[in-house]
């Protein structure tokens, strides 16, 4: 037992999240498969952790209908995001998560952060336990913009200050994708909000 994550689950039960805590990629994604109600249309943010989990593929071989923006085209892109945000389920990770469960997002169009406050009636969000950071929202956000920001521009292939030094200039950067911030105090309210801890380094 990772004492850590269960400490942070704890945190989030007393904030109206759910949360449970897992070993192993594997073993989350069956606790997720059996948790589901059968034949759901399903929506996912952009995340490498999810790409890593492979969680697509076992949601459609599941029999779900899953609208995932990741690998579509440019003009492709738009529709998927709403489609997603539309879905009764969304799948999506945290860039931050205080050991006091306060969970941070950032967002490029808001598309995640607006499924994960509003939309779909079921929100799963699935963190690595690289992304627990100690202290509060201000430690969080330096976590994003010094470990998650650069390393997901460079996935994304941006032209942004970040993905060639590593460091914040937000005054230089013509293509952020740090527009929104999103803390989530609490679970939202006429949702239900999953979230799923494993100890495992995933994602960015």
């Amino acid at each position: 037992m990772n004492e850590r994550l269960e400490k942070v689950a704890s945190a989030l039960r007393r904030r109206g999240f759910d949360a449970a805590v897992f070993d192993t990629r594997e073993q989350a994604t069956a606790f997720i498969l059996g948790d589901l109600p059968e034949k759901q249309e399903i929506g996912m943010g952009g995340s490498a952790t999810l790409a890593q989990m492979n969680l697509d593929a076992a949601l459609r071989d599941a029999g779900h209908t899953v609208h995932w923006h990741q690998g579509a085209s440019r003009e492709e892109g738009p529709a998927i995001r709403r489609a997603a945000m539309c879905a009764q389920v969304y799948f999506a990770s945290a860039n931050a998560v205080t050991e006091d469960g306060l969970i941070v997002q950032i967002d490029g169009t808001g598309n995640r952060v607006a499924a994960l406050c509003y939309g779909p009636e079921t929100v799963y969000i699935i963190i690595g336990r690289n992304k627990i950071v100690e202290g509060g929202y201000t430690q969080a956000v330096r976590r994003i913009k010094q470990v998650a920001c650069p390393l997901n521009a460079r996935r994304l292939h941006l032209d942004t200050p970040c993905a060639s030094t590593g460091s914040c200039n937000a005054s230089a950067c013509t293509h952020s994708m740090c527009h929104l911030f999103l803390a989530m105090e609490g679970a939202p309210g006429g949702k239900r909000t999953q979230v799923i801890l494993i100890d495992e380094d995933l994602g960015f």
